[in-house]
């Protein structure tokens, strides 16, 4: 016998069966959840529409509501704020697809106590089987009444929903291809000082991806984290690189240098990106040679020799280049000879207090010793005192960055500096 719409598929007690730079931290479930019952339900469904609806519809007192309109960005989820409830579509990607279905144990491996309801508009009795067997709660076939939506999720909590838990809130993970379009994908930016100017003055501005929103993708490292399982790390990577000449060129053009970030795998883009680079110098009018590359230390740099002729075009183009956060992940230092970059970037881990203690000293005079080698400038970043500044510039380090000299800012905030 098939089971109906809206069937309850397991008891509603069934319990089958996570940055560098200081940045903006996510709150967990745990932290969602207080003494008072509480919700935070996760709502996926290829239809903007449907997950908009559905948010606005089982608004409450109580509930933090949060709408994915793909799988990467609702993995994200699962794996940082373990929600109390998920309601997830089966197909996101056509009928053959069964993301909903695999998505259920992904959960699972995070927040085995998470309860799932599964919705789908075109389903059989042995799917809605299988769905139960992986572990969801619950089913409804589209199209179905919301107050049989409301009612389960009451249902599959311990005691009434109260207003003393929290006012409700729509947490809404926007799509990647909105992300690379909106307006709120627009760096901060922290300067880069000269050690030995009394003064300390500005020499460079480090440009910071921020997406400025209330998702969780306002952390950096969250951000890219989706492009990349969305396989379009280069396309977050363009679109980063073309706000940050838009937004930095006016610091830049005041005789300081534009430093800017670029994932080690996007490289392999080739001609894309020095085309990239030719178009935002282009439209801002900022000459490339006010422009430094920043090789993060987040991914291994391939020694291809596609990659290595591409980064010697950027260089002809008149673009320096920096090995960031040595120390930290990978190690870029193998291919200094390669490369030949102006500037090596002693990471935060290592710079912050390093005239207190023994073993970062000893690092940080390595690699001072290693930048006299090969001829590049030194930056020391994790300055957060007049004491290591002091200490850095006694060393006879050249440059330096941190909370000290400025914690990342709009660009306006520079402007009068």
């Amino acid at each position: 016998m098939g089971l109906p719409p809206g069937a309850i598929l397991a008891a509603s007690d069934n319990k089958n069966g996570q940055v560098g730079k200081r940045e903006d931290t996510m709150t967990t479930g745990a932290e969602a959840a207080s003494a008072v019952e509480s919700q935070l339900i996760l709502l996926i469904d290829d239809d903007v529409m449907i997950t908009e609806g559905l948010a606005m519809a089982l608004e409450r007192d109580g509930r933090t509501i949060i709408t994915c309109n793909d799988i990467e960005s609702a993995q994200i989820i699962a794996e940082r704020m373990k929600p109390s409830h998920v309601v997830a579509d089966i197909h996101l990607s056509g009928p053959f697809g069964f993301e909903g279905l695999d998505f259920i144990a992904y959960v699972k491996r995070f927040s085995p106590e998470t309860r799932i309801i599964l919705i789908s508009g075109n389903t059989t009795e042995a799917l809605q089987l299988e769905g139960a067997d992986r572990g969801a709660v619950a089913f409804l076939r589209k199209p179905f009444e919301l107050r049989e939506l409301d009612a389960m999720l009451n249902m599959m909590t311990s005691s009434p929903l109260s207003s003393a838990a929290h006012a409700a809130k729509l947490i809404r993970m926007p799509p990647l291809d909105e992300i690379l379009e909106s307006e709120h994908l627009n760096p901060y930016f922290q300067p880069i000082v000269a050690l030995d100017d009394p003064r300390w003055k500005h020499v460079g501005y480090e440009s910071l991806a921020r997406f400025r929103s209330d998702s969780p993708l306002r952390n950096p490292e969250i951000l890219f984290r989706y492009a990349a399982r969305k396989q379009r790390l280069p396309d977050l990577e363009f679109a980063c690189l073309r706000r940050s000449f838009a937004s930095g060129a006016v610091l830049a053009k005041a005789d300081a240098w534009l430093f800017i970030n670029v994932h080690a795998d996007v490289f392999a883009a080739g001609q894309q990106l020095c085309d990239a680079f030719a178009e935002a110098s282009r439209t801002s009018a900022l000459p490339l040679d006010r422009v430094v590359v920043e090789i993060t230390e987040q991914g291994q740099l391939s020694e291809d020799p596609a990659v290595l002729k591409t980064i010697a075009r950027l260089q002809m183009m008149g673009i320096r280049f920096a090995f960031d956060d040595l120390g930290v992940a990978y190690s870029h230092l193998p291919l200094i000879d390669k490369i030949h970059p102006s500037f090596l970037k002693v990471s935060q881990h290592f710079g912050t207090d390093f005239e207190t203690n023994p073993m970062k000293s000893k690092i940080v005079n390595n690699l001072l010793s290693l930048s006299r080698d090969f001829r590049c400038h030194l930056i020391l970043e994790g300055i957060e005192s007049e004491a290591t500044a002091g200490a850095a510039a006694d060393l006879g380090i050249n440059y330096g960055q941190g909370f000290f000299f400025g914690f990342p800012a709009d660009v306006a905030e520079f402007m009068t500096t």
